[in-house]
């Protein structure tokens, strides 16, 4: 998600290889599932193709908690369409390592993408116990000004010393409100590509190849194509109602109420109003135009369903994604949960931004019933591939079967696939993907390009810089709402952008996105002068 840009979405989604590895979104379900303690651990899975995480792993050690009352960890997680009955039984065998090595159970939560945010804040904001979560879209620097997320410093140091082995002195920038540490970058994807996603056979079908496609000009084209062959196919769907990823950097926040546009640069430090810019209605127009010509599914803005879900269900033939990884692993994991093989243009090239890094990162509720033993589980996750392969692959036999034992290789079970194992399957949005099997059909160099993927990518030219919005908070609650109100609905075409843009600028104004700009220059001025 990727970049979560399932990625986000997850990934994701997950969110996601020639160019993605990231996870589509899925339903708005939640399932819950305790922990209880029985059978044997499971199986040791092979490391062999982890990259230069597994010299980490292997020398992190475990705290011993045997001296400590036993304890239950609670978990939240982004899923996809999750039984809770499978969600249990992965928290049951999770908690046979756990009682063993950290003398605790644990029970997993997972929620589905469209109402994880809700979920997560609800449960923080309540003060339930909240022992490790991933982070998805909240905001770090929110949760640390609110007192709801605990600081990792000293947690780390005792606890965490596999993860501080693995994670470099450049990402941890990117997880520090006030200079303290407040969430562990996931170990995936830190940078994503700009791109259109489609399916290799019907494009073939077009008579275009993909090194046709250079353009928007020639996405048309052959998007029209596709309307012509299949006139009940969507030639573009949106993704559970996001139809596009924006260019630039957003400085974390989803809305762009404020943008760096220029970040690959490398100096560009200049915060903009991307919704007055030339570039946003040239969008919106376009997209406007392709919405009345049949291009774009008619209900894109409102869409509930995950692209990956109607590519899969042969309701449509592609969609955008701004979570792309460039690299020759192919999109196998879309493709596994599309049910097709996809291919990708890419129009703008992987950057590297904080929100891509800590994007998706885990942190610990400040009503951890044990912050230690929580700390110490993260750890457990980041370096140990047996926990991270059950938490991130499911259980061997049910979600799926190793094919290569000696490569470390994996694939579904017979009859089974992305759509109904009732645990999705998404290593990227856990913390860390790197020292999980490879999947059939996935070049063992995986995650060696994955980490010269993250190392080669430009780096913006803010990253490392954090807004903290607490100052403009009344302004970004009605700036957003502003944004939910028009955003999507000019991205997907349903909102004519001659009247619309003026419109959506001028509520913007009124709701106090000046401010918001303002505030984020004079911090990033700030946050500069300080390096």
């Amino acid at each position: 998600m990727k970049t979560k840009s399932a990625k986000k979405t997850a990934a994701v989604l997950a969110m996601c290889m020639s160019v993605s590895l990231f996870a589509g979104c899925g339903s708005q379900d939640q399932t819950t599932a305790s922990a209880s303690s029985s059978g044997a651990a499971a199986t040791q899975a092979a490391a062999t193709q982890a990259s230069a995480s597994s010299a980490a792993a292997s020398s992190a050690g475990t705290a011993d908690f045997s001296g400590k009352d036993p304890c239950t960890l609670n978990i939240m997680m982004l899923g996809a369409e999750d039984d809770a009955a499978k969600v249990e039984e992965v928290s049951k065998k999770l908690s046979e390592i756990t009682e063993k090595k950290l003398n605790c159970d644990v029970a997993i939560t997972r929620v589905g993408f469209g109402s994880y945010d809700t979920q997560l804040n609800l449960a923080l904001s309540s003060g339930e116990q909240l022992d490790l979560f991933n982070l998805f879209d909240m905001n770090k620097s929110v949760l640390a000004n609110n007192g709801q997320i605990a600081a990792l410093d000293d947690l780390l140091g005792q606890y965490g010393q596999g993860i501080k082995g693995i994670v470099s002195d450049e990402d941890w920038g990117c997880a520090k409100v006030n200079g303290s540490i407040y969430a562990v970058p996931t170990n995936k994807d830190h940078a994503g590509a700009l791109g259109f996603i489609m399916r290799k056979d019907i494009l073939a079908e077009t008579g275009y190849k993909l090194e046709d496609i250079k353009s928007f000009d020639d996405l048309h084209k052959v998007l029209q194509k596709v309307k012509e062959l299949y006139p009940d196919m969507y030639p573009v769907a949106s993704d559970s109602g996001k139809m596009m990823t924006l260019e630039g950097d957003n400085l974390g926040d989803i809305n762009n109420l404020g943008t760096v546009m220029d970040p690959y640069s490398g100096t560009s430090t200049k915060v903009e109003d991307i919704y007055e810019s030339d570039y946003y209605k040239d969008l919106c127009t376009m997209t406007y135009q392709w919405a009345q010509e049949g291009l774009i599914m008619p209900d894109a803005a409102t869409n509930s369903e995950g692209a990956d879900t109607l590519i899969g269900a042969n309701k449509a033939f592609g969609r955008f994604s701004g979570n792309i990884i460039t690299t020759a692993s192919g999109l196998t994991e879309q493709s596994q949960t599309a049910q097709h093989e996809l291919v990708v243009w890419t129009y703008k090239d992987p950057l590297s931004t904080t929100d891509a890094t800590i994007g998706c990162g885990w942190g610990i509720g400040a009503n951890s019933v044990d912050p230690e033993r929580a700390m110490a589980l993260l750890n457990l996750m980041y370096t140990d591939p047996e926990v991270a392969n059950l938490v991130g692959n499911g259980i061997e036999g049910e979600q799926y079967k190793i094919v290569d034992e000696a490569k470390g290789y994996i694939d579904f079970p017979d009859g089974k696939n992305a759509m109904n194992t009732g645990y999705s399957r998404m290593v990227w949005a856990w913390p860390n993907e790197m020292i999980t099997y490879l999947w059939n059909g996935e070049l063992d160099t995986k995650w060696t390009d994955l980490a010269a993927f993250n190392k080669n990518a430009i780096q913006s030219s803010v990253k490392g810089f954090t807004f903290d919005s607490s100052n403009v908070a009344n302004e970004i609650a009605a700036c957003s709402n502003v944004v939910n109100k028009y955003n999507q609905a000019l991205l997907s075409g349903s909102l004519d952008p001659s009247k619309g843009i003026p419109d959506y600028v001028s509520e913007l104004k009124d709701a106090g996105i000046d401010k918001i700009i303002a505030e984020k220059q004079k911090q990033i001025d700030a946050w500069s002068a300080s390096k």
